[in-house]
């Protein structure tokens, strides 16, 4: 069944067919978020917000775009709406108690990869303006064409490329000046 059969089906009241959609799209939604904040446990609870985000708002959606781009399109409003949460909370000094109440567990992948490097690299990708991180999360991690990413982040293909270039080039720099 296609994501705007279950969308529909959802709509309805078909519970079972939203939850087969979050499904079939949760691992995207959190490997999104997990490079866009800085833990694993603030892209779950992103993630989660994203998905209620998502149920609440199913009479928008709109069956003649790509469920995924949508749900991609609030997952960015969701870390966007996060960051500005924590940039608050820093502002007035609690934001030591959050960042020692979240696990610094590692995840697997991290284990097998050579660490350090891709702390740095993650570091870097985060550090990356906003409007250059998401085109070039979308398009190296998700896979995404450069239309669908315009369409997620209402621009056009070529700005979509353009901005990817500029990430890539960004990063392949200050890893240079790094070593």
């Amino acid at each position: 069944m296609s994501d705007a059969d279950l969308a529909d089906r959802a709509r309805s009241g078909d519970n079972a067919a939203f939850g087969q959609l979050i499904r079939r799209h949760q691992d995207a939604i959190f490997r999104f978020l997990s490079h866009q904040v800085s833990n694993r446990a603030d892209a779950s609870d992103i993630a989660q917000e994203t998905f209620v985000a998502l149920f609440r708002s199913l009479d928008r959606y709109d069956a003649g775009r790509p469920f995924l781009a949508w749900a991609f399109v609030i997952a960015r409003n969701k870390a966007r709406d996060h960051h500005r949460r924590r940039t608050a909370l820093r502002w007035v000094g609690v934001d030591d108690q959050y960042d020692r109440m979240a696990s610094p567990a590692p995840d697997p992948e991290r284990e097998v990869a050579d660490r350090e490097e891709l702390s740095q690299v993650e570091r870097l990708i985060r550090a990356l303006p906003e409007g250059l991180r998401t085109p070039l999360l979308l398009s190296a991690i998700e896979g995404m064409s450069h239309e669908e990413i315009g369409a997620v982040m209402d621009m056009s293909a070529k700005a979509v490329e353009v901005r990817v270039y500029r990430a890539r080039k960004s990063l392949k720099t200050q890893l240079s000046r790094e070593g």
